[in-house]
């Protein structure tokens, strides 16, 4: 992909199949659900068959969780991510996120706060990580649902704080893409649910749909 092109990683990455059409089509990153309550949910042993089947260049397996405990997450890292993707409630005690910081390195961790709409961003998390996310807010998920986030937010939220890395999630797909990225300004962005035929099943048409239409926009 061109610098001047948007970073796109392609999250749900369960299939060795799916994560070569994403590094084919020119995905920075392939997110591994680590957490067993979603649909694209994976092993650690089943992210290293993926790796060794590719492989996957070793600055691009990002791992996905929600709120894991301190113990849980060093085994995590263990499996060869170079990112770690947590999601989490808001209002988690800081303490938690800060260990996770101790962990994995503030340079390695991507934050996903789960935001309700009349919730303002809490600036204090900016202390613990260099990237964060912004995906769809849903009551009973922690992303995946298909729904878009909020762009408005998201563009502020960067504009705000540039020095920052902010990655827009939520519903992206072939349609809307260059949509969200006019709206937002996003230079990263993440594809799950809008690049599937089902859940942790990607579809290598969209992809490259996606991934044409970044280049010719």
């Amino acid at each position: 992909m061109s610098p001047s092109l948007p970073l796109v990683k392609v999250c749900g990455i369960t299939r060795a199949r799916d994560g070569a059409s994403a590094l084919d089509a020119g995905a920075s990153h392939l997110g591994f659900i680590l957490y067993e309550k979603s649909p694209r949910a994976i092993t650690l042993e089943q992210v290293g068959a993926i790796m060794a089947a590719l492989p996957v260049p070793v600055e691009k397996p990002v791992a996905v969780d929600v709120d894991p405990d301190p113990e849980r997450l060093a085994g995590i890292s263990s499996g060869g991510f170079a990112r770690y993707q947590l999601h989490f409630p808001h209002d988690l005690p800081r303490e938690r996120i800060a260990e996770w910081a101790e962990v994995v390195g503030r340079e390695n961790l991507w934050l996903a706060p789960k935001l309700p709409p009349d919730q303002p961003f809490p600036d204090d998390l900016l202390d613990f990580a260099e990237a964060f996310l912004i995906d769809a807010f849903a009551e009973d998920a922690y992303g995946g649902t298909g729904h878009t986030a909020d762009w408005s937010r998201f563009a502020g939220l960067k504009e705000s704080f540039p020095e920052k890395k902010w990655i827009l999630a939520g519903g992206l797909s072939p349609d809307n893409a260059l949509d969200a990225i006019a709206a937002t300004g996003a230079d990263r962005i993440d594809a799950n649910s809008g690049i599937e035929s089902a859940p942790g099943i990607k579809d290598p048409e969209k992809i490259q749909v996606l991934f044409k239409s970044l280049a010719t926009s």
